[in-house]
């Protein structure tokens, strides 16, 4: 055990709810991005006040993993959508951290009130006739209302095989984002950037590959030699 441990250990729940703030933000951008039953990888660049860098997911049936930065370091979340079984891995610190996907999607609904986020007032995405470019793709700007909370995605209309990713990705952010309907943020074609402004901040994530391609089952495995932590009132059942 390292010497630092009781510091990690005070220090890591404030690490994880930076984490557990945006994972609702990017359950709800990834359903705006998005039964196929191939399985799929789609990293996105996150940039953010508190967090910048690559977001990759991986899904393959019942299972999602999300590998992304932190303010901890690299950290990586694994679910199983099935059992709502959920993992919160530290690498640096060689922390587990185990909770169930209901007390996330709880935690989830607490942190979008914060953040100005009302599901209840989802109004569907509206096209703007504006066309820019984005990468490789050209997109059509959307703009769309959360409540307080802001944004604007640019859609590609043209990508391929948009509607069964998106199938895909709904499914993921069904199961872990509180209080909305992932289908009403839907439009024709893959999201390829998106900017969000709400009261907790703004945030930019822009697509950098979606693909339906073979998902090995050992990334849903958790590693040896992590010690484990269980997050107070959110044991996994």
């Amino acid at each position: 055990m390292p010497r630092n441990f009781p510091l990690v250990v005070a220090t890591l729940p404030q690490h994880l709810r930076t984490i557990m703030k945006y994972l609702p933000s990017l359950a709800l951008l990834l359903a705006a991005s998005v039964l196929a039953r191939a399985d799929l990888i789609v990293e996105q660049k996150m940039e953010s006040a508190a967090m910048n860098g690559n977001v990759t997911m991986k899904i393959k049936g019942d299972q999602a993993r999300m590998d992304m930065p932190s303010p901890a370091g690299q950290a990586t979340v694994i679910m199983n959508i099935k059992t709502g079984e959920m993992t919160t891995l530290m690498h640096a610190q060689k922390m587990a951290m185990k909770m169930n996907i209901n007390a996330m999607k709880q935690q989830s609904e607490a942190l979008q009130k914060q953040a100005g986020i009302d599901p209840t007032k989802l109004e569907k995405p509206k096209a703007t006739g504006v066309v820019e470019k984005v990468g490789e793709w050209t997109a059509e700007i959307y703009e769309f209302n959360v409540g307080s909370a802001s944004g604007k995605l640019w859609v590609a209309k043209d990508f391929p095989n948009a509607q069964a990713i998106k199938d895909q990705l709904q499914k993921a952010s069904a199961a872990t984002s509180g209080g909305f309907d992932p289908s009403k943020l839907d439009v024709p074609g893959m999201v390829v950037k998106t900017q969000m402004a709400t009261a907790g901040g703004a945030m930019t994530i822009t697509l950098v590959k979606a693909l339906e391609t073979p998902v090995a089952d050992s990334e849903f495995t958790l590693p040896t030699g992590y010690q484990e932590m269980t997050i107070p009132g959110a044991a996994p059942k």
